[in-house]
């Protein structure tokens, strides 16, 4: 029997596969090197919600990767998070600042779609490697070939969510509220009335908002006596989570549904019981068991006190893609780029997942409720 054993362990050596939670076995041609991959996260802001999460993601993986339960190779991986404070120009301030200092061969970020469309035209004129984690909007990959993401596109997570709900709700009637001065809600606004339509509804009412607007009763209030079987909504956390509350406290009754904007773990805490129930398509799910996704979701709560969210995972998820490539000896611009393009698959808390021709991540979405607490399968 201890012959056995010894003749494993030394396959698992020769193999080199790192055990989860020990430190990882394999020395890679970048070993020892120093690799710092610039982060733009909105750490403080109106989108705080989402990028403290991206942060504090980073920050684990930063420490996975020391200890090996993130195998780079040996590679001394780091990830440098500067806070854009959801603020335009200082997204576009920090993409100039990475993409010109000779020292970041990549950029994860920024958090939201309309920071990227501001910040990837200046990777792609500098032929730099970015990575979207949260850019969920329709065009963003097509900024340019050397823009990819680790998110789902709201094309991808919206059509199977829709299909799955109204196999459910039969709803035959549809109101969508959306705010029209941002990239990613007004994607949403276009695609909920385009799948409802195509899924047998008639949209009823369309109400728009602007990023900031607090007081959405008299959008409501014209929503409800229209009496919708569904209301969609494209929106950010701060407010969607007030339509949401707002709308229970006039007594609406239809279904709830929304896109990316609305999976952070603080719906419930800030909408109130309105929000249970509310149904959104995810890129992950906090129970899945694939890729040490419950490891994962451990250390996090135990280091930050609180559950991650798939914006944390989505981040962790790119750092998991960039070990990988550094463990294959990949550590400048050049290389990392060629490294995303080459069409592999990588083993993330997300699942497996790899990049399509037009840089987008091949995943299979999830569509999930609201609940006390957070979410659970619809």
């Amino acid at each position: 029997m201890k012959k056995t054993l010894l003749c494993s362990l030394a396959m698992v050596l020769a193999v080199g596969v790192a055990l989860p939670g020990a430190a990882a076995l394999t020395k890679g041609p970048a070993a020892g090197k120093t690799v710092k991959v610039g982060v733009i996260a909105d750490v403080t802001g109106s989108a705080a919600v989402y990028g403290t999460m991206q942060k504090n993601a980073y920050d684990l993986a930063t420490e996975d990767i020391k200890t090996g339960i993130i195998d780079a190779g040996g590679a001394n991986l780091s990830f440098d998070v500067q806070d854009a404070a959801s603020d335009g120009a200082q997204v576009v301030n920090l993409m100039q600042k990475f993409t010109t200092d000779g020292s970041t061969p990549l950029v994860m970020g920024p958090t939201l779609s309309g920071e990227a469309f501001k910040a990837f035209p200046i990777a792609k004129a500098a032929n730099f490697p970015v990575m979207g984690t949260s850019t969920t909007a329709e065009g963003v990959t097509d900024i340019g070939p050397t823009v990819f993401r680790d998110s789902l596109a709201e094309s991808q997570a919206i059509p199977p969510t829709v299909a799955k709900v109204q196999a459910k709700w039969h709803a035959k009637t549809l109101a969508i509220i959306y705010g029209d001065d941002n990239a990613f809600t007004k994607t949403d606004g276009d695609l909920f009335k385009k799948e409802f339509e195509k899924n047998g509804a008639t949209v009823v009412d369309t109400e728009t908002f602007h990023i900031g607007d607090k007081d959405f009763g008299a959008s409501l209030t014209k929503i409800a006596s229209k009496k919708p079987d569904a209301i969609a909504i494209g929106g950010l956390f701060p407010e969607a989570t007030q339509i949401i509350a707002q709308a229970g406290k006039l007594g609406i009754k239809a279904h709830m549904l929304g896109g990316n904007g609305l999976n952070s773990t603080q719906m419930y805490a800030v909408a109130g019981p309105a929000s249970e129930g509310v149904v959104v398509g995810a890129a992950w799910f906090i129970g899945g068991k694939e890729n040490g996704n419950l490891e994962f979701v451990k250390r996090f709560k135990t280091k930050y006190g609180n559950d991650p969210d798939q914006f944390a995972a989505q981040a962790y998820a790119g750092a998991q893609v960039v070990a990988a490539l550094a463990k294959t000896g990949a550590t400048t611009k050049e290389e990392i780029l060629a490294g995303l393009k080459s069409g592999k698959t990588y083993s993330t808390v997300l699942g497996n997942i790899g990049f399509d021709a037009n840089r987008d991540v091949k995943a299979a979405p999830v569509v999930l409720q609201i609940a006390k607490g957070g979410f659970a399968p619809f």
